[in-house]
């Protein structure tokens, strides 16, 4: 069967807010593209014997001529928008339709009125079964995914190479033990960490045709004892194994300062250059922002090497006052590197969005509005107009006085020097050196 996937095409920060972007020589940042794992990932569990296709909206159009038994979707809410009109220009021609990924996990039933079939959770494990009943011609509506399953390795190679394909994400684990009102985590990968084999995740590594990647799960820097003993090893193994490519991670304030000294000079050691700092989501930013320990936490990551990409939450119900001096005197005081403003966007299949919808504050359920930089719910200490100009004056604030030559600096030191383009001496050296 010949399996055709598409990673549909979404608005990043900026990019909604064109006449903000072109006036930042930052603006790239708003606008950061990697190659999406989930799409890729899918198509790396197909059994062998089968034909599979990958195409990313944001690279090339999609081609709703193309022949296949399968159009396989891949999609989290902000790109359900672009998803589901795929998914209707294909069926209008007779074509099965099959999504999966975070939206169509908590979103099944709105999914299959777009598609013939959902997986919800990981895919892995499900392919044999899913490709039989389709050549049966009896392909059912859902399918559930196991945590436990194994982990597939992603098929990058069916990315189209492209100047902002620059750097990759790495998956080390499933799941999350942690009920966080905003995260859709435990709704799609099961609510206990399921770690990945640390000899998958260096391989992973060793083979990304890219010079950086981001580790796209928290747990790595979760202060657990499971998790600080995976993180260890990891950390250990990639150091030993003298891996040249730049990493970078992220997570929650109370967890990066939590991490010990031996922590720091592992994070180093395996060249972990830069900490995606996420404030204001999980606690008010006028709790986390003045916390002492976090500045001089954040401050001893930097004498290790290690940056700060501070991504600051707004509209947060806690935080009643204006945020903006918080946020200015923590940047100067741990010379954040790169900084993102994101207006808090309650996602379906959170506490958060149920909280909402249910006092009557959900004001927009156009999917693609859902990236960070529209207002989508009724503010509690502000009128949304006032909350979409903050946002806006916190980004020319920060950017605007950046040279682009500056710019370009801060993102080699975060992210690597290849981070603008493929770095072709890593694509061609199994070793990444």
């Amino acid at each position: 069967m010949k399996l055709h996937f598409i990673f549909p095409r979404w608005q990043k920060l900026l990019e909604s807010r064109r006449d903000l972007a072109e006036t930042l020589s930052g603006y790239q940042i708003g606008d950061f593209q990697m190659a999406g794992l989930g799409a890729c990932t899918a198509a790396g569990a197909v059994p062998a014997g089968h034909s599979v296709t990958l195409v990313d909206q944001h690279v090339a159009p999609v081609d709703t001529s193309v022949q296949a038994d399968l159009v396989c979707l891949s999609f989290f809410t902000p790109q359900a928008t672009a998803a589901y009109q795929i998914a209707d220009d294909f069926r209008a021609q007779g074509v099965k339709v099959l999504a999966g990924g975070i939206h169509p996990s908590v979103m099944p039933d709105q999914t299959l009125e777009h598609c013939d079939a959902v997986v919800q959770g990981p895919v892995e494990g499900l392919w044999e079964t899913i490709l039989a009943d389709l050549a049966a011609g009896r392909l059912k509506r859902r399918y559930q995914g196991a945590s436990a399953a194994p982990f597939a390795t992603p098929r990058r190679d069916l990315f189209q190479h492209s100047k902002y394909l620059r750097t990759g994400i790495v998956q080390i684990s499933r799941g999350c033990h942690f009920d966080c009102n905003f995260c859709v985590v435990p709704s799609h990968g099961g609510q206990r960490v399921v770690p990945r084999p640390i000899d998958e995740v260096l391989t992973d590594i060793v083979e990304l045709p890219y010079g950086s990647f981001f580790f796209g799960d928290e747990n790595l820097l979760f202060p657990d004892a499971a998790n600080r003993e995976y993180r260890r090893e990891l950390l250990s193994k990639m150091a030993e194994r003298g891996l040249r490519k730049v990493a970078f991670t992220a997570n929650y304030p109370h967890f990066v300062t939590a991490l010990e000294a031996d922590d720091l000079e592992l994070l180093a050691a395996a060249r972990v250059r830069q900490i995606y700092l996420v404030a204001g989501l999980k606690r008010p930013l006028r709790d986390e922002l003045p916390d002492p320990q976090l500045v001089a936490r954040v401050q001893q990551l930097r004498q290790h090497g290690i940056h700060t990409f501070a991504s600051f939450y707004l509209g947060n119900d806690d935080d009643p006052a204006p945020v903006e001096p918080l946020i200015n005197e923590f940047c100067e005081r741990t010379d954040t590197n790169i900084a993102e403003f994101i207006i808090h966007t309650p996602y379906p299949g959170t506490a958060a969005f149920s909280e909402l919808d249910r006092a009557g504050r959900i004001i927009d359920r156009t999917w693609e509005h859902y990236n960070g930089a529209n207002v989508v719910f009724e503010p509690l200490h502000e009128s949304r107009e006032s909350l979409l100009d903050r946002y806006i004056s916190l980004w020319r604030a920060f950017y605007e006085p950046i040279t682009p030559a500056e710019m370009r600096r801060r993102y080699m030191r975060g992210f690597g020097r290849g981070v603008f383009g493929v770095d072709r001496r890593v694509a061609g050296r199994p070793d990444g050196t």
